[in-house]
């Protein structure tokens, strides 16, 4: 009897052991608010307390979620098609030899361009960088002003309509040892209002140069400490959300050891952007995700491969960037891809002939004020040789993605140019859609050409 007891107790004491988790474990998960879809918006994965690493142990990078349509509240009406009649390409800037104009953007009264001058014909010696001079350009009256210095950099500055100034990344230098290949520097964002003398530093010692400005020019924001941080207009900062790149590097076999380094494009009227970046080493794909700016919310867009440059169409409903799917040594051909951020439905656009498909680039695009057209510039096959010497000329393109027709513009001119870095323009058309600017070397010189465009409604 005092042994049947004893086992008793034991089942009783085993028991209570069990239920007595389970029952703080439901209470738990009863007490635990469901995640429900957000609509409109992308799907939220943010790291919690309960995910997070243990002191020791580095965080496992994952592979983000798919993202949901639409991507955001966006205003979009259907875009009214235009019909574009173009100006003969005009000379009307030529660099001193050596220097190389990039052109950064138009400003709001549709006369001045906002560029920079690669001032490569200076000398600035041996523990010095190459200088880059910030310039408001005005076409017509062949003005030239310059706002700002900095040290080489690839990153394009922004205008900010209310300050009536220039925002600008800057990698400054410290040190150069050219003899050995040796140098320190520091990242930074600057401000300038006009005058080079007084311009001055926002945020010193980025990680990495990962800034935007919003169209409009209403909030900056820039990656420091594993944080987004957020500037508006008068420079007050706004709240900031956690963003580790690291965390969702999720590919990181598939290129060289280099941390991935992003490019970016900001979603007009929303606080999304397009984080894109090509994997270093074998380049065999990259990342293009979908960040909310305001919560640190991010997902992955499946495009068919990965981007070299992107563009967001005016209103905010079209994403188009130049997509690379095939990588063999150093032949890696691109197509042009537009993606409908409310329905998820992707759109290839057919731009060259059949005879070019699969060995022609997109050096650049941009897109018409209808919202529905883009200039396109094409790197096209000229001539070929069994030494496998090929070379290329740049053909300018009209085309209409919806339609899925394409005109070919000046066939005949032979001088357009094209800056490979993806976040430069290698043209800029004006916000009321009369005027583009376009780069047109030749001979070795760099160019720009100005082309009057006459808009109607079809």
């Amino acid at each position: 009897m005092k042994q049947s007891r004893k086992v008793l107790e034991a089942l009783l004491v085993i028991g209570l052991i069990l239920i007595i988790p389970l029952f703080f474990a439901l209470k738990t998960k009863a007490n635990t608010p469901a995640v429900s879809n957000i609509p409109n918006t992308t799907v939220p994965v943010i790291p919690t307390a309960a995910n997070a690493p243990e002191e020791g142990n580095a965080l496992q990078p994952k592979q983000p979620p798919a993202c949901t349509f639409p991507l955001a509240q966006i205003t979009a009406t259907e875009s009214t098609p235009e019909q574009y009649t173009f100006s003969e390409p005009q000379v009307v800037l030529t660099a001193p030899e050596g220097n190389i104009y990039n052109i950064a953007e138009w400003l709001p009264d549709n006369q001045q361009v906002l560029m920079t001058e690669d001032l490569r014909n200076v000398d600035v010696g041996n523990d010095k960088s190459i200088q880059q001079s910030i310039n408001l350009y005005n076409p017509e009256t062949g003005e030239i002003k310059v706002i700002a210095f900095r040290d080489l950099t690839y990153e394009p500055p922004s205008w900010l309509s209310d300050l009536n100034a220039v925002v600008y990344p800057a990698i400054t230098y410290t040190s150069i040892d050219r003899k050995n290949g040796t140098s320190k520097f520091t990242r930074q964002v600057w401000l300038s209002y006009g005058n080079p003398d007084t311009a001055q530093i926002l945020v010193d010692n980025l990680p990495q140069l990962l800034f935007a400005v919003k169209p409009g020019g209403s909030e900056m924001l820039y990656l420091s400490d594993n944080k987004i941080s957020k500037v508006d207009k008068s420079l007050k900062k706004l709240t900031s959300s956690l963003f580790d790149p690291a965390q969702w590097d999720y590919g990181k076999g598939r290129r060289d050891k280099n941390p991935v380094s992003y490019n970016m494009a900001w979603q007009p009227g929303t606080s999304l952007v397009f984080l894109y970046s090509v994997a270093g080493g074998t380049a065999n794909g990259g990342y293009t995700f979908i960040l909310d700016t305001n919560t640190g919310q991010i997902c992955e867009l499946d495009m068919g491969g990965w981007a070299g440059r992107a563009r967001w169409s005016s209103d905010g409903h079209y994403l188009a960037i130049d997509r690379s799917t095939v990588y063999i040594g150093f032949t890696n051909s691109t197509d042009l891809v537009i993606l409908d951020t409310i329905t998820g439905n992707l759109h290839t656009a057919g731009i060259v002939s059949k005879e070019v498909e699969g060995k022609h680039y997109v050096s650049d695009f941009t897109w018409a004020p209808d919202n529905r057209h883009l200039l396109v510039l094409e790197d096209v096959p000229s001539t070929y040789d069994p030494y496998r010497i090929e070379t290329i000329h740049h053909e300018l393109y009209l085309v209409d993605f919806m339609s899925d027709q394409s005109l070919q513009l000046f066939p005949e001119y032979k001088s357009f140019a094209a800056n490979s870095d993806a976040l430069w323009n290698n043209f800029a058309w004006s916000p009321n859609g009369s005027k583009l600017l376009i780069r047109c070397s030749a001979n070795w010189v760099d160019r720009i050409c100005f082309i009057a465009v006459q808009r109607t409604v079809q």
